[in-house]
């Protein structure tokens, strides 16, 4: 399904697991098997593919169907998002140290609650659209037949899908950039500084991610700096009326594509879906940011570093913290090689040599696409835009060095480690992810032109390629 260049216990077991077979309330089927291997930290996702072609085939009808559950769905991400933010704010003011091992294990637990209520509900349509993009390429297609069905469309299909699946609901990255603008308006030195202060302790976890970025005070008075050399009113009315426009372009798109009703849904859905992803991702990252001490101080009573304790099982904190047992040597063996296979409530852990002879008996349906002579690749355009840079591939945190401001950043997935280059990057191009994928996302919110899902970038362009970017296309070629 996907490679994640860096993935722990914590962020996959309980949620893989899970995500076997969704909860029988919300209509969804899973894939009813899932597997995750890890090698030196980076993570390959399996799915069965009968099970996973079944439950695709079925999520996909319920879009014309039943669409009301993607509404109840969305709600509920929605809901329990906005309660992990306040779960996590609580967790902030606590003191670890003063906490009993028994506390400390009911922390630990409940956290894995917080994530599985926000991440298996992504679920769903994160499985139309990796690796197959079914969303993407029906709604494309249609797009296509409406307008050579119709006459004076000036919008041509690419670009009238990139605007009808943005949501016009304004993500916290929006919000925290207002935010800085509305700071560098402010004429008093002090009160200025004040107001950053405050300001930089609200946002600190905004590129936390997985691995733990902490923003600090000087990040956002560079950021502050920035704005205050362009136009922070002109910034602030901008992101203020993006939504307003943007329903404005969708209303007429939907009438000049004379599209009806149920199509009008289904990319309500899609912006929803979109939505929710990034906001959920951002609840469950500050929930990271907010246990970060927790989990130091579980490490410090366990012997065990912060990365170690990442590789705890749901289980295994009431056996670490209450009966003592040492996980030094097993969450070092689930770092360097491991394996997992996860059924309805049940999940099987391999280690080291067990776990490569279970990995052998894997059969893999792989991608046949193979276009490393190739001069143009071809994907689906997230945000739209032309640039021209030489290409840096990069994956992990340790990786970042090589990006320069103007680089095209390629990428198997982007993630939120990543965030630093991506901001940096002329443009984006991914081998994997859908419309609701993190680089789309991103990419929407920094406009930065982006192509998703071209299944071999990372295989075709090396180090240092100059490459052209058409992105309302979705084509990249080499120069």
């Amino acid at each position: 399904m996907e490679r994640e260049d860096y993935a722990n216990y914590l962020y996959v077991v309980n949620t893989w697991q899970t995500f076997t077979r969704p909860p029988k309330a919300w209509g969804f089927l899973g894939p009813g098997f899932t597997a995750a291997e890890y090698i030196n930290s980076a993570c390959f996702l399996y799915v069965l593919k009968n099970g996973f072609d079944k439950a695709n085939a079925y999520n996909f009808k319920t879009l014309f169907i039943k669409p009301q559950l993607w509404d109840k769905l969305y709600l509920l991400n929605k809901k329990n998002s906005d309660e992990v933010f306040a779960w996590a704010g609580k967790v902030l003011k606590l003191d670890p140290v003063r906490m009993t091992d028994k506390q400390l294990v009911k922390y630990a637990e409940s956290f894995q609650e917080q994530q599985l209520s926000i991440h298996v509900p992504r679920g769903p349509m994160w499985m139309l659209e990796t690796p197959d993009n079914l969303v993407s390429y029906y709604l494309h297609n249609y797009l296509a037949e409406q307008y050579h069905d119709s006459k004076n469309i000036a919008i041509k299909p690419n670009q009238a899908f990139r605007i009808l699946i943005t949501p016009a609901r304004r993500s916290i990255w929006s919000e925290e950039k207002e935010g800085l603008a509305s700071i560098a308006l402010i004429n008093n030195k002090n009160k200025q500084l004040a107001a950053l202060s405050r300001h930089a302790k609200k946002y600190a976890w905004l590129e936390y991610g997985l691995q733990g970025k902490i923003l600090d005070f000087n990040y956002f008075e560079k950021e502050l700096s920035k704005i205050q050399k362009g136009k922070p009113k002109k910034l602030i009315s901008r992101l203020q009326s993006e939504g307003t426009e943007l329903v404005k372009q969708q209303t007429k798109l939907f009438k000049q594509y004379k599209i009806g009703r149920q199509h009008k849904n289904i990319f309500k859905i899609v912006q929803d879906s979109s939505y929710v992803r990034m906001y959920s991702k951002d609840a469950q990252f500050f929930g990271y940011y907010a246990m970060e001490e927790i989990f130091k101080e579980l490490g410090r009573r366990t012997g065990l570093s912060l990365e170690q304790v990442r590789f705890l099982t749901p289980y295994d904190y009431y056996q670490a913290l209450i009966k003592k047992k040492d996980f030094s040597d097993i969450t070092r063996q689930r770092q360097k090689y491991s394996l997992h296979f996860a059924y309805p409530f049940k999940t099987v852990f391999y280690l080291g040599k067990k776990a490569r002879q279970q990995r052998k008996k894997m059969i893999l349906f792989k991608d046949t696409l193979k276009k490393k002579d190739t001069q143009e690749l071809s994907g689906q355009t997230a945000y739209a835009g032309k640039a021209k840079g030489r290409v840096k591939i990069i994956n992990t945190i340790q990786e970042m060095v090589k990006m320069h401001s103007g680089n095209v950043l390629v990428s198997h997935m982007t993630n939120p480690g990543i965030v630093p280059v991506m901001k940096q990057a002329a443009a984006i191009i991914t081998d994997m992810g859908g419309i609701t994928c993190h680089a789309a996302i991103v990419a929407r919110e920094l406009k930065t032109p982006c192509v998703i899902g071209t299944k071999v970038a990372t295989q075709v362009f090396r180090d240092g390629d100059m490459v052209e970017v058409d992105a309302g296309k979705g084509v990249v070629k080499k120069v």
